[in-house]
């Protein structure tokens, strides 16, 4: 019991200086929008400012700002509350607390540094967001691009084509399509109604589409196979999607079997003998080989995130 409320007492600490970090960063950034002119003339709110922008450029702050995760969460259609956030952080922290406690025996007094569990946890969390919503997209545009070209061939104009697929749209293609609407009442061309659009969604196909509407409505021509023949290839990107998902839950496999060999270590010497446990895992080396293997750990899972949400379609030097 006399270590543990000690243990408690460091986390506690580690948790409540990354708050206070955050609501410091916060209040800067809030800051420097407000009074930008007097910011300038002023040395040390010039420091904030320098600080702010260090941290833009090297996406720190991507990482471990609240208000980042939770608006990047809301864009990829997930309404994520505070309380959701902090409940997060608080297990991830948690579990950073484990891992130091049974890996870093002799480095108890970076405690304070599970609060970077939690970091990694809302992360974690916000990646999977990104990655449902990635794997939803594909669908919801290619039932867009196929509506829409029967409805063009019904219709022969593009406001009413439009109106009519809206209500069988789904968010957030529906929000884009709506967006376009309005600028075609307001009598832009197709265009400049879908330049929006194009650059949300990074597809090749997408800007392909509506390169192929607007030559369709501005030369009055009949035949819509051009239009149709790019909404097949949308469909046909759920085939790609799902063999890149199929290679990577392969190697995801084998990353998580490497993980827990590694990891379960320490468990094997508790198994075996508490004594050969202490010590072992008092020692300094093996602090730093954990430290190693973790770091390794670390990296090779960001790879593969970037694996799950990977689109071979929006390289140009991919022919799909």
């Amino acid at each position: 019991m006399s270590q543990i409320i000690p243990i408690i007492g460091l986390i506690a600490i580690g948790v409540l200086a990354y708050l206070a970090i955050m609501q410091l960063s916060q209040v800067s950034f809030s800051r420097k929008r407000k009074r930008l002119s007097s910011i300038l003339r002023d040395e040390d709110e010039g420091k904030s400012i320098f600080l702010m922008e260090w941290l833009e450029k090297s996406r720190i702050r991507e990482y471990v700002s609240p208000s980042y995760i939770i608006e990047e969460a809301k864009l990829h259609g997930v309404n994520m509350t505070k309380q959701s956030f902090i409940s997060t952080f608080v297990v991830g922290t948690g579990l950073g607390a484990i891992i130091i406690l049974v890996y870093f025996q002799p480095l108890l007094f970076l405690m304070p540094l599970a609060a970077g569990g939690g970091i990694i946890a809302t992360n974690i969390r916000l990646h999977k967001i990104k990655k449902e919503y990635v794997q939803e997209l594909d669908s919801k545009l290619a039932i867009y691009m196929s509506a829409l070209t029967t409805s063009i061939g019904t219709f022969n104009n593009i406001k009413d084509a439009l109106q009519s697929i809206l209500p069988s749209l789904e968010y957030p293609i529906r929000k884009d399509v709506e967006e376009a609407i309005l600028k075609l009442q307001d009598g832009k061309n197709v265009k400049q109604a879908f330049e929006n659009m194009n650059k949300r969604y990074k597809q090749k196909h997408v800007r392909l589409f509506h390169d192929q509407l607007a030559v369709v409505m501005e030369n009055g021509a009949s035949d819509n196979s051009t239009l149709r023949s790019v909404a097949i290839k949308m469909k046909d990107k759920e085939k790609y999607r799902r063999r890149l998902q199929t290679a990577h839950r392969q190697n995801y496999k084998i990353w998580r079997t490497f993980v827990i060999l590694i990891l379960s270590a320490p468990f094997l010497f508790i198994f075996v003998s508490m004594d050969n446990y202490k010590l072992v895992m008092n020692h300094i080396a093996s602090s730093i080989v954990f430290a190693i293997t973790f770091l390794l750990i670390f990296v090779t899972y960001r790879q593969l995130e970037k694996l799950e949400i990977y689109d071979p379609t929006s390289d140009d030097r991919v022919e799909v």
